[in-house]
């Protein structure tokens, strides 16, 4: 199982049951938001370590087990079924691109 894999897991499971949120975006779309940053502002680091960083952050934070889902699975998928997955989860949270994913 690859590193990114083995990440997702963990956000998928460190989700649980734990779900809700406030504000004005729905759950999803304030994990979607959370995912889509995470990582932002480590240039300290190389490439490799700040997607790590990001993945840990990640399963610190996500609420939804729909994102949680969303993380396990695009761990799971080739590279190029990649960018077709993305965008049925950017459309639903109403983003237009995720920084982190582009990456990937």
């Amino acid at each position: 199982m690859s590193r990114l894999a083995s990440m997702a897991a963990f956000a998928a499971m460190a989700c649980g049951a734990a779900c809700g949120g406030a504000g004005a975006d729905d759950p999803f779309t304030q994990d979607m938001k959370m995912i889509c940053a995470a990582g932002q502002g480590r240039d300290d680091l190389p490439p490799e370590m700040r997607r790590v960083e990001a993945l840990k952050s990640i399963a610190d934070k996500v609420k939804t087990p729909e994102a949680a889902r969303f993380m396990a699975g695009f761990a799971s998928i080739s590279p190029r079924e990649r960018a077709a997955y993305v965008k049925g989860a950017l459309e639903k949270a109403k983003l237009s691109r995720c920084p982190l994913l582009d990456q990937w």
